[in-house]
């Protein structure tokens, strides 16, 4: 089990990347840490990897501390792997060879075993005698989690492991990360997963758990479901995917009370909003094509505009229509 205690991080010019940070990583779970750029998640995860020292607080693996850089000659813990988000993959030998290499003071045999079982893992057959510049970033990304977890370590980290990536390569590596979990449940320990991004559409289908960072504080942790529904914040509620955000006055227009607070924000997330032959009207500000659905922006007022998902295609810009609220309460935020 790996656990961050009050973690504290500042860099010259008072700039503070990580505020209190207290986290759990439990074993063979996944969680996710979600912020906008600047936010501390990559200085969090080399803490968290024993990459740099801490101003204040500690991390501990199975309740034994992790060294920082100042106290240990080589920087790291042997049971947690951090892939960066540059890969830092050996630029002059192959694919197979980058995996070998964290297996070098494995015997012989093993390390021809283990490195075809993660050629085949991360599907990386195919290409296993190309060069890093010879594959695409997709087959690095998997390249360098490959060698991250060629000996089994107990934690594995890594910093937005979707960045840059095309949508068949975004869904192959989350596809990996999933399995990688499952595929080892039998080890003991299980291996963990903790991986940071900007962007929620992965992450809240695959953690377990989902934290939300903003200026280097850990301002929400829980169950993903659990904070798409009830972001404490405009922020966080926008971290984790499409929303409106309006104040409880305006809830009036879809024939609902409006509470003691005019002024409080209201997140309402595309899903609770419809189409209907009777309701609020609106015109259509903006139409976005998303596959299997139909995006809508729709003006209400002057000063209310708002998203929802529909199954029409016939709907276009500058159309009148109609929107009411499903029956379901409506969920408050704090700030």
């Amino acid at each position: 089990m790996l656990t961050a205690t009050k973690l504290t991080k500042s860099f010259s010019g008072d700039v503070k990347a990580v505020r209190n940070v207290s986290i759990t990583l439990q074993p063979g779970q996944i969680v996710a840490l979600v912020g906008a750029s600047g936010s501390g998640k990559s200085t969090l995860l080399n803490l968290l990897a024993g990459l740099t020292d801490a101003d204040t607080g500690e991390v501990r693996f199975n309740d034994e501390r992790v060294l920082g850089p100042s106290e240990k000659l080589v920087p790291g813990h042997e049971s947690i792997r951090l892939v960066h988000q540059e890969y830092q993959l050996m630029p002059n030998v192959s694919v197979r060879e980058n995996i070998a290499y964290a297996l070098r003071f494995f015997e012989k045999n093993y390390r021809t075993f283990r490195v075809n079982e993660l050629l085949k893992l991360c599907r990386l057959t195919d290409v296993q005698d190309r060069l890093p510049r010879q594959v695409s970033g997709g087959e690095k990304q998997r390249t360098a989690i490959a060698r991250a977890i060629a000996d089994k370590p107990s934690v594995l980290l890594l910093d937005e492991p979707f960045s840059h990536l095309d949508l068949p390569n975004r869904l192959l590596v989350r596809d990996l990360l999933f399995d990688l979990v499952r595929h080892q449940s039998g080890e003991t320990p299980p291996t963990s997963c903790l991986f940071v991004t900007h962007d929620t559409t992965d992450a809240l289908s695959i953690a377990d758990v989902l934290g939300i960072l903003r200026d280097g504080k850990l301002v929400q942790l829980g169950a993903p479901a659990e904070l798409y529904h009830r972001p404490v914040s405009a922020y966080a509620a926008r971290m984790t995917g499409p929303v409106t955000i309006v104040k409880a006055k305006y809830v009036s227009l879809f024939g609902r009370p409006v509470s003691d607070n005019p002024d409080a924000l209201v997140c309402l997330r595309p899903e609770q909003i419809s189409l209907s032959d009777v309701g609020t009207p609106g015109t259509v500000r903006a139409v976005y094509f998303r596959g299997s659905t139909v995006e809508l922006d729709v003006d209400l007022s002057r000063y209310v505009s708002v998203r929802l998902f529909t199954s029409r295609s016939d709907v276009q810009v500058g159309q009148l229509v109609n929107v009411t609220l499903v029956d379901a309460p409506v969920w408050y935020l704090r700030s």
